[in-house]
């Protein structure tokens, strides 16, 4: 039996995602984010979401809240999903799946219009684990790098979940 987490779980004691974001993610059917609605006692009806769903709006709210816009958090997560339409839940899945620890978003800066470098920079995902940081970061000196630690997210989320629902 799959475990029924309320919205207010969600935006109050998980993810601490605001319930308006919440509202506007779902409601506009970004990055793959949805719930089940049942009837409520108070409300006519209420959004509930599995720990699956819990782990993927915290990738998007922890994407969110580092600066990114909307095309480049579907883009990550096309990237690291493999997938064409994003999907957040799958996206959280692979991560912790794979043990990651860091998302490094590197970004080369524009360079003078008249040399054969790309117009607009490209955007690189790399999943890492915390031995690799360093090295990684030393390897993309002349980047604008941005350092999205995935791992401790889901690790407090993870906890969190254990501590309110049970293992």
């Amino acid at each position: 039996m799959s475990t029924e987490i309320d919205a207010a779980d969600v935006t109050d004691r998980l993810v601490g995602i605001t319930p308006i974001y919440l509202q506007n993610f779902i409601s506009r059917g970004l990055y793959g984010l949805r719930a089940s609605a049942r009837p409520g006692k108070v409300r006519e009806k209420r959004r509930l979401f599995s720990r699956e769903d819990v782990f993927g709006i915290a990738l998007v709210w922890l994407l969110f809240e580092s600066g990114l816009r909307t095309e480049p958090i579907a883009r990550t997560l096309n990237e690291i999903a493999g997938t064409k339409k994003a999907n957040a839940n799958l996206c959280a899945k692979k991560l912790l799946e794979s043990q990651t620890d860091y998302l490094l978003m590197i970004r080369h800066p524009r360079g003078p219009t008249k040399t054969p470098q790309e117009k607009k920079p490209e955007q690189i995902v790399k999943q890492i684990r915390r031995a690799e940081l360093a090295a990684a970061i030393e390897q993309h000196a002349l980047a604008d790098i941005l350092v999205i630690p995935v791992g401790a997210k889901f690790q407090d989320v993870s906890r969190r979940l254990e501590i309110l629902f049970g293992p």
